[in-house]
């Protein structure tokens, strides 16, 4: 899962409530694009446009964040990632990322450099 770390500047995003693509099925935390307007997980390689922040609400609506250049997440990683400064690919699941380089959207920061060790860095 995919979660604010810090941000460089005081500002908050705000909570967007956007459709969900058909069967699409998003959860906390998971990196998000959208696709013809909906939501939809983010593949291997796809940087990013938002964060899902909860459930879809009644009305089918995904609360979702921006993805911004200063704000640091936390997530985990499914391999070793051993390099602060190499950007890595996200997982299938959308929640971790992988120790792939080629195409890689997440720029690691910092790296426990352990299969589920915690992961800090931006979407580049």
């Amino acid at each position: 899962m995919f979660k604010v770390y810090k941000r460089d500047l005081a500002d908050v995003e705000p909570a967007e409530y956007l459709p969900a693509a058909e069967g699409a099925a998003l959860s906390l935390g998971m990196a998000a694009k959208l696709s013809a307007g909906k939501l939809a997980k983010a593949g291997a390689a796809e940087k990013p446009s938002h964060i899902v922040m909860g459930p879809a609400r009644a009305d089918g609506l995904v609360p979702a964040a921006r993805v911004q250049p200063t704000t640091v997440y936390e997530t985990t990683s499914t391999a070793a990632v051993a390099a602060p400064g190499t950007a890595v690919t996200l997982h299938t699941d959308g929640l971790q990322v992988t120790a792939t380089a080629t195409g890689g959207v997440f720029l690691v920061e910092q790296t426990e450099n352990a299969a589920g060790g915690r992961v800090l860095g931006r979407f580049a």
